[in-house]
């Protein structure tokens, strides 16, 4: 009987060892597991951000400066950053006719900037932690977001930011632009856009929103235009956590009841210069007004909605081809009465 109890209790506390044994196991096989989750999540956000645009652009640049013949700077730029291109740079050239006749005009006419956007454009990688929280906030805003591969080029003063085929593609020589660069050679507007530049940030969000949207056709109205453009703007403030730094919101803010009854007037019609994509254009005012429009109108849509998680699904979704989708946002927005 005694070296029954005895064999029983052995037993047990053998059994009990067991037990504890696996517990602690299985905990470490799952903090183990978690780590390794945690650093392949990490490692694969660098998989959405290709910047060898960058590099190539300022080994063409500086190879160049070893000729003085034009024929020649053309053909060398062509060959070590044009032919070289990635996919997004391709299609980012292909949407703003860019040659290299241009580049080195470009580079002729504005040495001072270009020399002086260098190093931003070459320290870009400084705020990709920010961009891998961009995503992070736009999972946790919208349960239907699919992160987007990021190229970050070097265009030519055409065009911060654009969304083709699906990529986020950065113009970084404009994106990067701020107050301390020498901007004395360009443009009133960009100067002004420049002055109260703080980064990258701000724009590849706008940028990211675009790569979300409901873009089924792009054809549409001024109004449409101005929402698709106005809402990014919006949204990307609720992923950034900081106000647009525009001048055309500044502008809009002061001047909402004049620049309502002008919109009004053409937001049905397709031209959009007297509000978008003017920057060379307009002289008496900030250019791109427009996103100022499409801009408020989601701001007072989104606060006059009572389900802000459904709301930012409807702006995210919202069809800009569809007139009758867009008319329907706007009255819901309730600006039409509150701006009389």
């Amino acid at each position: 009987m005694v070296f029954g109890n005895f064999f029983r209790i052995t037993k047990t506390i053998f059994y009990l060892k067991k037990v504890i044994l696996m517990k602690y196991l299985f905990s470490f096989l799952f903090m183990g597991l978690f780590f390794v989750s945690a650093v392949a999540q990490k490692r694969d956000f660098t998989v959405y951000i290709e910047t060898s645009d960058i590099r190539n652009f300022w080994i063409a640049y500086d190879e160049i400066q070893k000729t003085s013949n034009p024929e020649d700077k053309i053909s060398i730029f062509q060959k070590l950053y044009v032919d070289n291109a990635t996919p997004g740079l391709k299609d980012f050239i292909k949407s703003r006719n860019l040659t290299s006749e241009q580049w080195i005009e470009s580079f002729d006419a504005k040495p001072k900037f270009w020399n002086s956007i260098r190093s931003k454009t070459e320290n870009i990688q400084k705020d990709f932690k920010n961009i891998e929280i961009l995503y992070q906030n736009f999972s946790r805003l919208y349960a239907g977001f699919s992160p987007s591969k990021i190229y970050f080029t070097i265009g030519n003063l055409k065009g911060g930011g654009t969304v083709i085929n699906g990529n986020l593609i950065i113009g970084s020589e404009l994106a990067a632009s701020d107050a301390t660069v020498d901007y004395s050679e360009l443009s009133r507007n960009y100067q002004d856009r420049m002055k109260i530049n703080s980064g990258i940030i701000f724009l590849t969000a706008h940028e990211l929103v675009h790569t979300q949207q409901n873009l089924r056709d792009a054809k549409t109205n001024l109004l449409g235009l101005c929402l698709k453009e106005g809402s990014a703007d919006f949204i990307a403030e609720m992923l950034t956590g900081k106000n647009v730094e525009a001048s055309y919101i500044k502008y809009g803010m002061q001047h909402q009841y004049s620049l309502w009854n002008d919109f009004q007037k053409e937001m049905n019609d397709s031209d959009f210069q007297n509000w978008l994509s003017n920057t060379t254009t307009i002289k008496d005012k900030p250019a791109d007004l427009g996103y100022f429009m499409g801009y408020i109108i989601t701001k007072r849509f989104y606060e006059r909605s009572k389900d802000k998680k459904s709301a930012v699904n409807t702006i995210i979704n919202l069809d800009f081809s569809n007139t009758s989708e867009t008319e329907n946002f706007l009255e819901q927005s309730g600006y039409k009465t509150d701006i009389k």
